[in-house]
């Protein structure tokens, strides 16, 4: 069911990249909450979390925040290392409105964008939530699957093969690689994915060499995240195993994790309740 809140679609420009977010209202007595996305196909940061938008804007202002290359963003090519990039994307936002501090709500690929954000500007981080990020190039125990060749072709049979992008090939990709109960898929989530998923831009970045960047290992500067910091990870996650955040957890200057055992990558998607919770109370006592 489609989220009741009224939420605002707007841009800004940032170093010539328009960036596209949507804004709820809410209280503006503490700093607001801002969401980012994971990487997977059609994801933009309303999509994977408009089920936590009432119960976040209940308590401050919101906004959800599309990187270049998803959502209603600008298909622009990536310049270098990739977190480092978006990274500066993300503090040009912030100084564009005018947000001075604010929690970080960050999926995956957007928390690997939070923490190299965090690690450059403390000053500018209240507290730090991340779920299911692999900011690391292997893992302690095991390697990473994401860069296993059963992952290569991740993108490339979504968007290339087969006809191209369609709401079953999203249902599938979705199940396969983000939840751990199939029966947990939102329609809503289904629908806004697939929509985004269909941007010929998309297409035109896929076939343009070196158009995602470089990928960057953010592992020396882990003891540099100074905000605290709650990681959430479902024990069924597909992209990497509990090596992983526990990583994190040991080298972050305040950081707790939460494994949830019936879930897999998309935890607030999965297990909204429990997320929300655990979020709002983790941040909640942040003045």
């Amino acid at each position: 069911m489609s989220n009741p809140l009224i939420s605002h679609s707007r841009f800004v420009t940032v170093d010539g990249v328009r960036l596209h977010y949507h804004e709820v209202d809410g209280a503006d007595d503490r700093p607001p909450v801002i969401f980012t996305h994971g990487g997977g196909p059609g994801s933009s940061a309303w999509s994977n979390f408009h089920r936590s938008a009432a119960a976040f804007a209940g308590r401050q202002r919101c906004y959800f925040l599309d990187f270049p290359q998803f959502g209603g963003s600008d298909m622009v090519a990536v310049e270098g290392p990739v977190f480092s990039w978006h990274a500066r994307k993300l503090l040009g936002f912030l100084d564009a409105l005018g947000i001075p501090r604010a929690h970080l709500v960050n999926q995956s690929f957007g928390g690997c964008v939070a923490i190299r954000f965090a690690a450059e500007h403390p000053e500018r981080v209240a507290r730090l939530v991340l779920i299911g990020s692999q900011p690391v190039a292997r893992g302690v125990l095991q390697p990473l699957p994401l860069f296993s060749k059963h992952a290569a072709t991740l993108l490339s049979d979504y968007f290339l093969a087969d006809g191209g992008p369609s709401l079953d090939k999203m249902r599938v990709l979705i199940c396969r690689y983000e939840l751990h109960d199939d029966g947990k898929i939102d329609e809503e989530t289904l629908r806004l994915r697939y929509e985004a998923s269909c941007n010929p831009a998309f297409i035109d970045l896929l076939n343009t060499p070196g158009a995602f960047g470089e990928w960057e290992d953010l592992t020396a500067v882990f003891a540099r995240v100074q905000a605290p910091s709650l990681i959430f990870w479902g024990l069924h996650d597909w992209f990497g195993g509990i090596d992983v955040p526990m990583l994190m957890l040991n080298q972050f200057a305040d950081a707790r994790l939460h494994m949830i055992g019936n879930a897999a990558h998309h935890v607030q998607s999965e297990c909204p309740e429990e997320f929300n919770t655990l979020a709002l109370s983790f941040i909640g006592g942040c003045p």
